[in-house]
C-alpha cells in the first residue's frame, strides 16, 4: 500500500510540473532545521533545509518522494547564511537537502574541508535508524555551491572530493592558495554563475579566467546588468557594489534558474534539464551572456533484448536496447562483440560501429556468448548490463541445411502492403511470427499460432509499415529463422 502510494504521489506531483520553469517553485514543500556540528575544533552551525510534508521549520520530512541529493553551499565574506534563504527554499522544493554552514573564519582551504564535512554528516545519517534523513539520502549524488568567498570554497571543495558531480558558485572569488591555479583538477562539472557588473569579483578578471583554467564540462552563465551583492536576498550591502542595473528580483529568479537546470541534469540524471543549463534554451536566453565547452559523457546502462538463442542457421539477429548519455548532444554508438568465452578473450566476431540497435552476424556453428558496447567516445563506453548466450547448432548434412534454409520463405520480397510467409514444418508444432525494423524494435502484433506437419502460408499486412529494411523472425518448438524483409 505504501509502495502505491508512493507511486501516485510521485505520479502527480510530476505531472503537475511538467510545463513548469525551473527559476519557479518545485513540486516539493520545504522545511527546515538548524544543526551544531564540530569538526577539529571548528564550530559550524548550520542551518539545513530539506523537502518536507508541510512547508515551516521541524516540519515532517517527505518520505514518499525521496532519496534526496544534498548540496552545500558557503555564505559570502562575512555574510550570514540567513542571506540567501530564498535558494536553499527553493532548491528544497525541487527534492534536494541543503546544507549551510555559517563559518567560524575566512580560511578558505578550511572552508572547503568545512563543506565537505557537512555532506559527509548527511550522507552518515542516511544510515542511522531515527534520524530524520534516514534512508533518504542519496550518497552518491552530492553537489557544491557559494556566493563570493563561500563560491571559492566550493571549487576547493571540489578540487579536494572527486566524488563531486557538479560546482556551482555563485561570483566566486579566488581564493588563498589560489583556486584558479588549480581548476584544471576538479573533474565535476563546473558551472559559473557570474553577473556582468559584479565589482567585486569581476568576469574579466576573475569568473573568465575560472573557466578558462577548468576543463571542460564547463559553463559560464553571465547574468546581464547583475551585480555583486543581489545574489542575496537582503540589500544591506547593496553600497559595496553600485554596479549594475539588474533589478534583485532579476538576478535571483535567473540564479534559481540556472543553479536548478545544472543540479538536476547532474545529481538526478534528469535529462529535460540540458536544454537550460547547456542547450538552446540557455544560448537564446537574451538575460545572460553564455559560453559553454562540453564533452562526451558515459552512457547509461543497458541492456540485451534476447539473451538466449539456438539456431539452425549460421545467420544470427542480435538486438539491444537503446541508450543515451546527460550530454544530449552525443551521438551514442554501438559495437557488437560474439566470444567462445564469457570473458571476451576469444573473439569471434566483432562489428564496426553501429547507430542501430539490432545487426545479423554470421558466425560458425557452436556455443557463444555476446554483449554490446555503447560508446561515445574511446574513453567514455559502457557494456550491455547483461550477456547473451548465442547457439549456433550444426546440421547433420549439406542436404539438411539445404532443407533448414528452406524451412521459411517470402514472397514477393520487396513487399507492398502484403506478405506470404511460408513455413514448412516437419511436425505439428507452435509458431510465432515477429517482424522487427532496424533499430531492433517490434513492429507489429506477433502471430503465435499451432500448425500441423506440412507446409503453411500465412498472409501478414505490412499497410502499416514506412518503407525500409525489416527482419522477420520465425520461432517454432526447436529453431529460429530470420529473413530479410523489403517494403517498398
Amino acid at each position: 500500500m505504501k509502495l502505491f502510494l508512493k507511486i501516485i504521489v510521485s505520479l502527480v506531483i510530476f505531472t503537475a510540473h511538467l510545463s513548469g520553469q525551473p527559476e519557479n517553485p518545485g513540486p516539493l514543500k520545504a522545511g527546515w532545521t538548524s544543526v551544531s556540528l564540530q569538526r577539529e575544533g571548528r564550530t559550524l552551525n548550520c542551518r539545513v533545509y530539506y523537502p518536507a510534508i508541510t512547508e515551516g521549520s521541524e516540519a515532517p520530512i517527505d518520505s514518499i518522494n525521496g532519496p534526496y541529493a544534498v548540496i552545500a553551499f558557503g555564505h559570502g565574506f562575512f555574510m550570514q547564511t540567513s542571506y540567501y534563504l530564498s535558494l536553499f527554499s527553493h532548491l528544497a522544493s525541487y527534492g534536494y537537502v541543503v546544507i549551510a554552514p555559517q563559518f567560524p573564519d575566512t580560511q578558505h582551504e578550511l572552508l572547503a574541508y568545512d563543506l565537505l564535512y557537512c555532506l559527509q554528516y548527511l550522507k552518515t545519517l542516511n544510515a542511522v535508524p531515527g534520524s530524520r534523513y534516514y534512508g533518504l539520502i542519496d550518497t552518491l549524488s552530492a553537489g557544491v555551491s557559494g556566493h563570493s568567498m563561500g563560491g571559492g570554497a566550493s571549487l576547493i571543495a571540489a578540487v579536494i572530493d572527486s566524488t563531486i558531480k557538479v560546482t556551482a558558485p555563485l561570483a566566486a572569488a579566488e581564493t588563498t592558495p589560489s583556486v584558479i591555479s588549480r581548476m584544471d583538477r576538479i573533474k565535476a562539472a563546473v558551472y559559473l554563475i557570474s553577473a556582468q557588473n559584479d565589482g567585486i569579483t569581476p568576469v574579466s578578471t576573475v569568473q573568465s579566467v575560472m573557466y578558462q583554467n577548468a576543463a571542460p564540462v564547463k559553463s559560464l552563465p553571465v547574468i546581464k546588468g547583475g551585480n555583486h551583492t543581489k545574489f542575496m536576498d537582503v540589500s544591506l550591502f547593496d553600497w559595496t557594489d553600485p554596479n549594475g542595473y539588474s533589478t534583485r528580483a532579476n538576478q535571483l529568479r535567473l540564479t534559481r534558474r540556472y543553479l536548478t537546470s545544472v543540479f538536476n541534469l547532474y545529481l538526478k540524471n534528469d535529462t529535460s534539464y540540458f536544454k537550460y543549463a547547456f542547450g538552446a534554451d540557455a544560448a537564446t536566453d537574451t538575460a545572460i551572456l553564455f559560453q559553454e565547452a562540453l564533452k562526451p559523457h558515459m552512457p547509461f546502462g543497458f541492456s540485451l533484448k534476447e539473451i538466449t538463442d539456438t539456431l539452425y542457421s549460421n545467420q544470427a539477429l542480435l538486438s539491444w536496447r537503446g541508450t543515451y548519455s546527460l550530454n544530449l548532444e552525443d551521438t551514442v554508438l554501438y559495437s557488437v562483440q560474439v566470444s567462445e568465452d564469457s570473458l571476451f578473450e576469444l573473439i569471434e566476431y566483432q562489428s564496426s560501429a553501429l547507430t542501430d540497435t539490432m545487426v545479423m552476424v554470421s558466425v560458425n556453428s557452436g556455443a557463444y556468448y555476446w554483449r554490446v558496447r555503447a560508446f561515445t567516445s574511446d574513453s567514455t563506453y559502457r557494456y550491455s548490463n547483461n550477456k547473451g548466450r548465442l547457439i549456433i547448432a550444426e546440421p547433420a548434412s549439406a542436404r539438411e541445411t539445404e532443407r533448414e534454409e528452406a524451412g521459411i520463405g517470402l514472397y514477393p520480397n520487396p513487399a507492398g502492403e502484403d506478405v506470404n510467409i511460408q513455413i514448412r514444418l516437419d511436425e505439428t508444432g507452435e509458431v510465432m511470427l515477429s517482424v522487427y525494423d532496424v533499430s531492433g524494435s517490434e513492429v507489429l502484433t506477433p502471430v503465435k499460432k499451432a500448425f500441423s506437419e506440412g507446409v503453411h502460408s500465412v498472409k501478414t499486412d505490412l499497410g502499416g509499415l514506412a518503407r525500409g529494411v525489416y527482419f522477420l523472425k520465425v520461432q517454432t518448438n526447436k529453431k529460429v529463422f530470420y529473413k530479410k524483409l523489403i517494403r517498398i
